[in-house]
């Protein structure tokens, strides 16, 4: 990092933070015990400062700066299930313009995906199609993203009949990837009468064949007191290309040359690696090692009825 960045840094955190900030608070919670003991619960906060922002002699108008977090956690029979959070900061010059140039940055993670780290950061710009209703959002980003690789060698044997688990492993040469991604993203907020408000949005982020979307969308419902209100959220995620769940390979303390039980031919093996995603050169290719692959779904889906605290 340079000396001139090290100096403008400081001022221009303590410059926004000199700001006024609104704040929202979101939170849902669900229990239920007896034969199905599962527990989840979802927290969202996010802070948005408006206005001119001065540095020195310079001032930069209409900026505007948001800070927001989301997680996502459930216990089923007292195990961890559900683990899933995000973070973005995000400045925009001329927020309330036609056009407005942004920055960005955003980690998260999601165990239920495989995802261990995925962080991106780059720039974009904003477009108001429509003033405050519908606007499209444009941008460069430069990703890293790190699956998970804990218990996720499956070592196989012949059972006779079957190919079987044996065993255990640690994947840890699994080391975070980093590539160039687009990000584009149409904006729709529509209010539907005093007390109704719709939000929608879809991103769109291809990297290649490897094609990220997530539909997001909110309906919040305003309650006699202003500061509190009720959300109902939906969110839909599609990964082209999932992370692999399972490494398959054969337990070499039981592999023979030529057997009859394998991969291509499991017999009666009814188990999570059956019917694989990928085999060792498909696997190498996609830079994961000599693996039999099995993947993630591909698709996931949320639903959630929460509230929204507003101060």
């Amino acid at each position: 990092m340079s000396a001139r960045t090290l100096i403008i840094l400081p001022i221009l955190i303590t410059s926004i933070f000199a700001q006024s900030f609104r704040h929202n608070l979101t939170g849902g919670y669900y229990d239920r015990g007896g034969n199905s003991d599962y527990e989840y619960y979802n927290f969202g906060w996010s802070t948005v400062a408006n206005g001119d922002i001065a540095i020195g002699g310079l001032t930069l108008k209409d900026s505007e700066f948001l800070l927001a977090f989301d997680k996502n956690v459930s216990n089923w029979q007292g195990a961890s299930y559900e683990d899933d959070q995000d973070l973005i900061l995000k400045f925009d010059l001329w927020a309330n313009g036609n056009i407005s140039p942004f920055l960005m940055f955003e980690t998260s993670f999601n165990k239920l995906q495989g995802i261990k780290s995925r962080s991106n950061y780059g720039v974009g710009a904003k477009w108001r199609v429509f003033g405050d209703f519908l606007s499209i959002s444009a941008a460069f980003l430069q990703e890293s993203e790190e699956i998970v690789g804990k218990n996720s060698v499956y070592l196989y044997a012949d059972f006779g009949d079957s190919l079987g688990v044996s065993g255990y492993e640690h994947n840890t040469d699994l080391k975070p990837i980093t590539y160039s991604r687009i990000s584009i993203r149409p904006k729709l907020k529509l209010p539907l009468g005093d007390n109704f408000y719709y939000q929608s949005e879809y991103y769109y982020k291809p990297a290649g064949n490897d094609i990220l979307t997530h539909w997001k969308n909110s309906f919040i419902i305003k309650t006699a007191a202003e500061w509190l209100s009720i959300e109902v959220k939906y969110n839909v995620k599609n990964d082209s290309r999932p992370a692999p769940k399972v490494f398959g390979t054969y337990d070499l303390k039981y592999y023979t040359e030529g057997q009859s039980i394998t991969f291509e031919n499991p017999g009666n093996a009814k188990d999570l690696l059956s019917f694989f995603d990928r085999n060792p050169e498909q696997s190498k290719e996609d830079g994961f090692g000599n693996y039999y692959l099995k993947d993630y779904k591909s698709d996931d889906s949320t639903i959630s009825i929460g509230i929204n605290i507003s101060f």
